[in-house]
């Protein structure tokens, strides 16, 4: 459906309740939507009072054709040229500078990716592709810093991840790690260590790694578990991600519970996240994992997409494999963070989110 029928189609009552409550949600949470719809709705006013202006003028017709006879003339008493500059050019300005903010408007969201099949919101992937001069700098300082003899190579991809449970297990966004030949996690309190993918879910966009080295994971304490239940439109939610080389924290609230193109796997979270977020956890006030930062609104600021706890527990609970599955069973002792401020919580979930470095040959 194009972006002006579904304006259309607002105005003239013809959507259902689902479609009316998705079309004001997005028009609250994104201003250029919401933008082009004014200039749409001022546009049909425009072209509505020149219709009943119109139709005023045949019945005025009619009547005095019926009163006076079919061939008796109409004198008016200001001159036509007069006329038409007072009305009709008043009327054709007006008509067309909304015509024109309408279509400017309407291909600003065409480029934006906003007019797709059945309205789908186009949603960004955000792995931060490494620029490889800066990243490489980084990387020869981090580790010259270190005391070891060669610099790292330049990372291809860089994105979040978090601990799974103590036994050396992490998740991150499967679109992160597809593909890769050498994945690593690094952070401020662990140095960089290797990892292999052991299970991934390209559905929900999910991938779980496993630290090659037992002695980097042999003194986890994982602080946060996995909430078994939804979470509830509203409520305050955070997350912690790496969006650039040092942890970055973001807060906001659970804005709906479905996601990209009424996805019920993700929630909509209104949380600034940006290149590199992808695989960060998105945690509840309790400290409680309620989802995994999947991407976010290509145009629209403040609006993310995490994939829900809930799928990522059942995923994981499919897994083939009694050995497997064992090793994946999520962290499930009680979250210490409930009862600390944030600033506590945040201290004690650092050391077990980390920044992923992606290598690829191609």
């Amino acid at each position: 459906m194009r972006t002006v029928d579904l304006f259309d189609n607002y105005l003239e009552g013809k959507l259902n309740a689902q479609e009316l409550a998705a079309f004001e949600l997005r028009a609250s949470s994104d201003p250029v939507f919401q933008k082009a719809f004014e200039e749409h709705k001022t546009l049909v006013g425009i072209l509505n009072a020149s219709n009943e202006r119109q139709v005023l003028k045949n019945k005025l017709k009619h009547i005095h054709s019926v009163e006076f006879g079919k061939e008796a003339k109409i004198i008016s008493i200001n001159k036509p040229e007069k006329l038409t500059k007072r009305i009709g050019k008043t009327f054709m300005v007006a008509a067309s500078a909304a015509v024109i903010a309408v279509i400017s408007t309407i291909a600003l969201l065409s480029t934006g990716g906003y007019l797709l099949e059945k309205q789908d919101i186009k949603i960004t992937d955000l792995g931060l592709e490494v620029a490889g001069l800066k990243s490489s700098q980084n990387a020869i300082v981090r580790k010259l810093n270190s005391k070891e003899d060669k610099p790292f190579a330049a990372a291809n991809l860089e994105g979040s991840a978090f601990a799974l449970n103590n036994s050396g297990y992490v998740i991150t966004s499967w679109h992160m790690v597809n593909g890769a030949d050498s994945i690593f996690i690094q952070n401020s309190t662990t140095e960089r260590a290797l990892t292999k993918i052991i299970f991934n879910d390209p559905a929900l966009d999910i991938a779980v790694l496993k630290i090659e080295n037992e002695e980097v994971s042999k003194a986890w304490q994982v602080p946060f578990t996995f909430n078994a239940k939804s979470a509830e439109v509203g409520e305050e939610v955070y997350t912690l991600g790496y969006p650039r080389q040092d942890v970055v924290y973001g807060e906001g609230s659970l804005s709906s519970l479905s996601g990209y193109s009424n996805d019920t796997a993700m929630y909509q979270v209104s949380i600034p996240v940006n290149p590199g977020n992808s695989g960060g956890p998105v945690l509840d006030s309790q400290g409680n994992i309620i989802g995994v930062i999947r991407g976010k609104l290509t145009t629209a600021e403040g609006t993310g997409f995490a994939v829900k706890s809930t799928q990522i527990i059942r995923s994981i609970n499919s897994v083939e494999g009694e050995t497997v599955k064992s090793e994946l069973i999520l962290n499930n002792t009680k979250s210490s963070l409930k009862k600390l401020k944030r600033s506590e919580q945040i201290k004690r979930i650092n050391p077990y989110v980390f920044n992923v470095l992606v290598y690829k040959n191609n």
